[in-house]
């Protein structure tokens, strides 16, 4: 597993120092413009979405065909996709909470109601669509894939207007904002939980 998860980092590592150099300067400009706590999305969003491009990556070079002939298991080639998302996901939620505290701290504005709230929305906003995404990276073709990838954002932003509108009818959601995330943001750790149990085994059925 170390060595699949190495092996993915040095594919994404030469334009993630970029691309986090990147977000760190227009962010941080972002946050006093918006809100300091929308990098904390951000980020966790950015970076996720970096381990299932790996999946195309060992497509196109053919190295998902040349790995049948290693002696690891089909499973755990899949599984290393599922602990690299969560990773990057883990990595990207630490580096935004952290600027964004520290932008929240410069603007006299620190608030930990906030902080815990959009955490728990990148939680949704990662794992919701990581639990499409990679299962769709697997199946599909490249442009296929893409397309899954889209619309598994476009779930996971129905299911939450959706949540409000809903809940909206029957309780003063403004109070109750915190939970609901808290709640959706568990929920989409359990489907990602059941995708990642799912999918290894699916996936080595197909290939067979």
């Amino acid at each position: 597993m170390k060595g699949l998860l190495l092996k993915d980092l040095y594919i994404i590592r030469s334009g993630l120092f970029i691309l986090l150099l990147t977000f760190i300067f227009i962010g941080t400009g972002m946050a006093f413009v918006i809100s300091p706590w929308v990098l904390i999305v951000i980020f966790t969003v950015t970076l996720s979405f970096q381990s299932a491009v790996t999946i195309q990556t060992d497509k196109s070079s053919q190295w998902d065909k040349f790995s049948v002939t290693l002696p690891v298991p089909r499973k755990q080639i899949v599984s290393s996709k599922y602990v690299m998302y969560f990773l990057l996901s883990l990595a990207g939620l630490v580096i935004g909470a952290a600027i964004s505290t520290i932008c929240a701290l410069l603007q006299n504005n620190f608030d930990a109601a906030p902080l815990l709230m959009y955490s728990n929305l990148a939680v949704i906003v990662s794992m919701l669509p990581g639990s499409i995404s990679i299962p769709c990276s697997f199946w599909f073709d490249e442009e296929k894939s893409m397309v899954g990838t889209i619309l598994s954002y476009m779930v996971t932003s129905g299911i939450i207007v959706g949540t409000v509108l809903i809940l909206n009818q029957y309780i003063k959601l403004q109070d109750h904002i915190s939970m609901v995330i808290g709640v959706l943001a568990v929920i989409s750790i359990i489907f990602y939980a059941i995708s990642w149990c799912l999918c290894p085994s699916k996936i080595c059925r197909k290939d067979i």
